[in-house]
């Protein structure tokens, strides 16, 4: 059956222009939940609490606040700061009242590259924020200094074996890394969709070239909505509702030219992505991926 278009969420970073008028934008073309970042409220006029009561009265959903980076196997003398980093956005979340954390996979030169070390980082994280009824989402960044694929990932959410730190699944950055074959959906197939908290869909045109450089570059500025690139996305998410994954699904697309856009126009834009990707999960015709029926 398709999927239902309230498990679809749009982030903030795709529109220009204020965080008021790109809730108004994003609530106007259908969408119900709303990934937000920490920037949002600190650049808000009036600051944080005010930034809060807007998202608030907006009635969207926050699926995810994001993102807390470079937290993990941080060296023994930056570990009070990073602390203290995460100590601030879990307040932040709970003034608007955001139950899930994204934390991105350290990119720090200074990181140490333990797994156990990771793990550990990752639960206490999660000592302190689980009395805020707050929950983990861990990710891996396709450049990530030692965690840079969706495996790597998931080992060291396995390792954590906490019950309030889950995995985020990067469409974007599992493709770039060839993580999108059947082999690893294979694999992917084996992880308990309990312990996947959020997935992020983005397509792309081209492939990046040989210098990391290249990569974020086609990270920050030119993603896509699902449907509009050439990487299909489907057959995952296939994979993922069949076997019961309930969670959210959000595009976090960054895209220079969606920014210099009108904001209205392009969260429409995001919607019809959003209807295209439901009704093609839902087609019961649809047992292999085609690309004769993309947006």
């Amino acid at each position: 059956m398709p999927i239902a278009i309230d498990r679809f969420g749009f982030n903030t970073v795709t529109l220009g222009g204020g965080l008021g008028h790109k809730l108004d934008c994003m609530r106007a073309a259908g969408f119900s939940g709303i990934e937000l970042w920490a920037r949002d409220l600190i650049a808000y006029p009036g600051g944080v609490e005010k930034a809060a009561e807007r998202v608030k009265a907006s009635g969207l959903r926050v699926t995810d606040f994001q993102p807390l980076r470079d937290f993990e196997c941080a060296p023994d003398a930056m570990r009070p700061h990073r602390l203290e980093m995460a100590r601030e956005q879990l307040r932040q979340m709970a003034l608007v009242g955001a139950d899930l954390l994204l934390v991105c996979s350290t990119t720090s030169p200074l990181a140490i590259d333990d797994a156990e070390r990771a793990a550990g980082d990752l639960r206490t994280l999660a000592d302190l924020a689980e009395p805020l009824g707050i929950r983990i989402c861990y990710e891996a960044l396709s450049w990530g200094r030692h965690v840079n694929r969706w495996e790597q990932a998931w080992d060291i959410v396995r390792r954590c074996d906490h019950p309030a730190v889950g995995l985020n699944l990067d469409s974007f950055h599992m493709s770039v890394k060839g993580d999108d074959t059947p082999e690893t959906l294979a694999a992917l197939g084996e992880v308990p969709t309990s312990k996947i908290f959020l997935v992020q869909l983005a397509d792309y045109f081209f492939e990046y070239g040989n210098r990391q450089a290249d990569l974020i570059e086609l990270a920050r500025h030119q993603r896509l909505f699902p449907g509009e690139g050439l990487h299909d996305m489907r057959d995952m998410v296939r994979l993922l509702e069949e076997r019961g994954y309930g969670g959210h699904y959000t595009f976090e697309v960054f895209n220079d030219d969606y920014l210099n856009s009108d904001p209205m126009v392009v969260a429409e834009r995001g919607m019809k992505s959003a209807r295209w990707m439901s009704d093609a999960i839902g087609r019961s015709d649809q047992a292999t991926t085609t690309t004769g029926d993309r947006q």
